[in-house]
């Protein structure tokens, strides 16, 4: 007995001239610069006084919020970059 999955897709064309980076190819490694960024705001927001906390944890959470509204990116038909 078998149990699981089939990859039936067609496999991914040669490019042309060169591969595009791996961290440009899967979609869920692509905002690795705004992750790495909100961690280090959260991380220096520990150890700075209160009204940097403030500003830290903010530039953090927007870091957060771009990375996960990147993951979009390449749905629009306009994108360079394929599903």
């Amino acid at each position: 007995m078998f149990v699981g999955l089939v990859d039936t897709r067609k496999p991914e064309p040669e490019p042309e001239e060169g591969r595009e980076p791996l961290l440009e190819r899967i979609p869920e490694l692509r905002p690795w610069p705004w992750f790495v960024a909100t961690v280090v705001c959260m991380i220096a927001s520990g150890y700075t006084p209160a009204w940097a906390t403030v500003v830290l944890v903010t530039a953090g959470l927007c870091c957060f919020f771009q990375a996960l509204t990147s993951y979009y990116k390449g749905n629009d038909g306009l994108s360079q970059h394929r599903q």
